[in-house]
């Protein structure tokens, strides 16, 4: 059988147009751009967990995601039983977004409970952030009890152990459960939202256990032709390709070096002033340069521009790194304290992943033209003129 009538049993096979037809199937959360932003989901959260909103489900859902939780406590730490929250008046249980910027604060007097819930889906938890919300809610709460909780796609283990991990999958289960046995009371509509919205969760959020072993299955029977398509299928379109053309096709500046996750360059100018290239070869960049722009590439196309003060002479580091310190207005996301080998004194982004999220290809190269054009128009003119002025000043006796 040659690889034409193998792609052709491929598409043939029942179980790839099953597959194919549930990949397919519209979804309103997908089709509104509300797949991985977390705000959106904490917004949509809050509405359908607070009692108080016109949806219908009273307080069954954020009864049943309590005791969820609940159940994840161990039994040495609980301080609420379950039969608490079954015979409690859930109906004045307040949710709060972004209260003091913790992601969903629900708030039940009655019980004298306060539930702090951060919400990451794509980033990561910050250094310290889990501690710093918990610590305002036993502030702001003194009198309630607590229960502190991290909502991730897969229920990752919190660093702080007072959280309780909590996973997308298990919202979903709640979910389609709920609406299995409540279906005769709810109206069609929200049943209609909730099953869009556990569908886009499993198809984007959280795998599909069911989904996976079917689609195993299919590859195991179909191997050659998968692998053909995978062969064929093309690559990614970097957006670093697209700087790349637009810094080489501006005379004044020079490409230092490329890779498809970061590219260096420099003002031309820079090329002939020796306290910007005494850098040895083998401690960063082959060409010696000791300050670099560089364009990086991160997760979700995020794109961002920093200049980089590299390893080199001690004394003249400090002496860029403080006097760029003194001009805030042009040294903009300058990093304190100064890097042993390597110190951001400029840093901006030409894409944030929030815009990246819901554009086209096209439309993020519109806008890093534009952000590029900015920059090329009133930060680079400016931080030039910030470099070859703070070289001009004496240097201070510095300590090595």
């Amino acid at each position: 059988m040659d690889i034409e009538e193998k792609l052709a049993a491929l598409v043939d096979d029942p179980e790839f147009q099953a597959i194919d037809h549930r990949l397919r199937r519209f979804n309103l959360f997908e089709a509104m751009g509300a797949v991985r932003g977390e705000l959106r989901h904490s917004n949509f959260l809050a509405f359908i967990l607070s009692p108080a909103r016109p949806h219908g489900l009273g307080t069954e859902l954020l009864l049943r995601v309590l005791r969820t939780v609940l159940a994840k406590v161990p039994a040495e730490r609980r301080n609420i039983r379950a039969l608490e929250l079954i015979v409690a008046d859930l109906d004045r249980a307040v949710i709060y977004r972004e209260r003091d910027n913790i992601d969903l604060l629900v708030e039940i007097k009655e019980l004298g409970l306060s539930v702090a819930i951060e919400n990451k889906i794509g980033a990561q938890v910050g250094g310290g952030q889990l501690a710093r919300y918990k610590a305002i809610v036993e502030q702001k709460f003194y009198k309630h009890r607590h229960l502190f909780v991290l909502l991730t796609p897969h229920g990752t283990e919190p660093e702080d152990l007072d959280y309780i991990a909590f996973g997308y999958r298990d919202l979903a289960e709640i979910i389609e459960k709920l609406i299995g046995e409540r279906s005769e009371l709810l109206s069609d509509e929200l049943s209609l939202i909730l099953r869009h919205y556990v569908q886009m969760l499993r198809r984007n959020i959280v795998e599909d256990d069911k989904l996976t072993e079917r689609a195993r299955r299919l590859y195991e029977k179909h191997k050659e032709a998968f692998d053909f398509v995978s062969q064929c299928q093309p690559q990614p379109k970097n957006l670093l390709d697209d700087i790349r053309k637009l810094l080489n096709s501006n005379a004044m500046l020079k490409e230092d070096k490329y890779i498809p996750t970061m590219l260096r360059f420099v003002p031309v100018e820079w090329a002939n002033v020796p306290q910007l290239n005494s850098c040895s070869p083998s401690e960063w960049t082959k060409t010696g340069r000791s300050l670099l722009f560089e364009i990086k590439a991160h997760e979700n196309n995020r794109i961002t521009i920093a200049l980089v003060l590299g390893p080199s002479d001690l004394a003249s580091r400090k002496h860029i790194h403080s006097e760029a310190a003194k001009r805030k207005e042009i040294f903009l996301g300058l990093v304190k304290p100064m890097g042993k080998k390597w110190s951001t004194i400029y840093s901006s982004e030409l894409l944030a992943a929030s815009e990246a999220k819901d554009m086209s290809h096209e439309e993020q190269v519109e806008a890093i033209e534009v952000a590029w054009q900015n920059f090329v128009d009133r930060d680079l003119p400016a931080l030039k003129a910030g470099i070859l002025e703070i070289l001009a000043t004496p240097r201070a006796l510095v300590q090595n």
